[in-house]
């Protein structure tokens, strides 16, 4: 009896044994990059947002009410590299069309991008905001019935790309390489409600400081966003995720 005991005892502790080792040993979930990164003082602040494709990023001074850079286009991983195809360089149009590759190290909290000097700090993952995602104007409302565009995904593209509580949207043109304008900050959505802190804007720099709220709803899959715009004047606009326009 107390042999058996025994040996029953030795097979728990070892069965123990191998589940600790087995956890510990387990490869860790890479962490995501969806979501948004930051660093940088409100005079120089860069902002990168990315969704589960796409990527924006945003240097701009808070105080001064000015863009000093906005670029992205596409992402991937491949293992430790970071694999981005530019869609649009406010500084440099010679960058459109290229791939770029960085190695990363990257964790729940802070990326760092090749050996560039600075850390990014996670300011959300993708939450808590129901509109993260990257959406492009495709049409109007007009009493209640939407117009779309014929062409609202090439050659010129305006585009939002949201993470769960910052948002950037970018114009520009994809043939001629030409960046047009933008605006971002951060965001919320609550109660059909979507409310927006304005901390660049290049069409309308006094805006900046601006808190504007919007109804928003979805309409078949789209989303509608009516209300004032920062500079006077009703809107009334819909919006098509970017995914549905790519897989037409």
């Amino acid at each position: 009896m107390m042999h058996a005991m025994k040996t029953t005892h030795t097979l728990l502790i070892a069965v123990i044994a191998s589940l600790v080792l087995m956890t510990a040993f387990r490869p860790k979930a890479s962490p995501t990059l969806t979501g948004a990164w930051g660093y940088g003082p409100a005079d120089n602040r860069t902002v990168m947002i990315c969704t589960d494709k796409v990527f924006s990023v945003a240097q701009y001074n808070i105080t001064g009410k000015t863009l000093l850079h906005s670029w992205g286009g596409t992402w991937r991983l491949a293992g430790n590299q970071l694999i981005r195809q530019i869609e649009w360089d406010s500084r440099d149009s010679t960058q459109v069309g290229k791939e770029l590759s960085h190695t990363i190290q990257a964790s729940n909290a802070t990326l760092r991008l090749g050996n560039a000097p600075e850390t990014w700090q996670r300011l959300d993952d993708g939450g808590p905001g129901e509109l993260a995602g990257a959406w492009v104007i495709t049409g109007t409302y007009n009493n209640d019935k939407v117009s779309k565009r014929p062409n609202p995904f090439f050659p010129r593209r305006t585009m939002k790309v949201l993470s769960g509580k910052y948002f950037h949207w970018i114009a520009y043109h994809l043939t001629n390489k030409q960046f047009q304008n933008a605006g971002g900050g951060s965001y919320s959505t609550v109660n059909g409600k979507y409310t927006e802190n304005i901390e660049f804007f290049t069409k309308t720099p006094a805006s900046v400081g601006k808190t504007l709220s919007f109804d928003y709803s979805f309409v078949d899959g789209d989303w509608r966003h009516r209300g004032e715009k920062s500079t006077g004047g009703v809107m009334d606009e819909c919006w098509t995720r970017r995914e549905q326009l790519e897989n037409k």
